[in-house]
Order: C-alpha cells, then structure tokens, then sequence
C-alpha cells in the first residue's frame, strides 16, 4: 500500500513543479479594426525565460476551438507583450490562447 502512496506523492508533486512556472495571459486588446493585437503574459515566477506562442482565434460559437486566424511567438522574460498582426484586421470576436515552447 505505501507503494500505491508514494507514487500518488511523486505524481502530485511533479504535478506541481510542472506548473510552478504557470503562464497567464495578463491583458489582451485588440486595435486598429481588428489588425493589431496586444498580448501580455506574464510567468509566476518572473526570472523564468522562455519562448511563448500565441493564438488568435475566431471566437468559438460551440464549446470546440476557433478557427486560428493569427499567431506569432517570441522570448518573454518574466512579462513582456506579444504583438499580432492580421492582415486587413478581423471583424469578429476573437480569443487568444498562449503557451510555452518546450
């Protein structure tokens, strides 16, 4: 039985040590007729680098994903802002989803 334990300790903390460097999306707006778009992201802990990929999407009407209609990646350094750009902008309602490049 203490088998069975430690392997729910180890996975539980690998777990969180997989997320101890969490990636959030901090602000999005979108201007210029929908043709820029501003992402910032920030990690929990701010001396962590790494390179981020974010998404632009046409929002979702069912609970699946939106078509991609915009993406761009870059090294963030604890916070930085991401900086799309969609040719002849995007009417729509649009979603971002960010991630970090392993």
């Amino acid at each position: 039985m203490s088998s069975v334990k430690t392997k729910i300790i180890l996975l539980l903390t690998a777990f969180i040590a997989n997320n101890a460097f969490a990636l959030e999306i901090t602000n999005y707006s979108v201007r210029y007729s929908g043709a820029v778009h501003n992402v910032t992201v920030a990690f929990d802990d701010l001396g962590k680098s790494a390179v981020v990929r974010c998404v632009i999407r046409k929002k979702a009407i069912i609970k699946n994903k939106g078509k991609p209609v915009g993406m761009a990646e870059d090294v963030i350094k604890g916070v930085g802002t991401i900086v799309i750009f969609i040719e002849g902008g995007i009417t729509e309602d649009t979603e971002v989803e960010c991630l970090e490049l392993k």
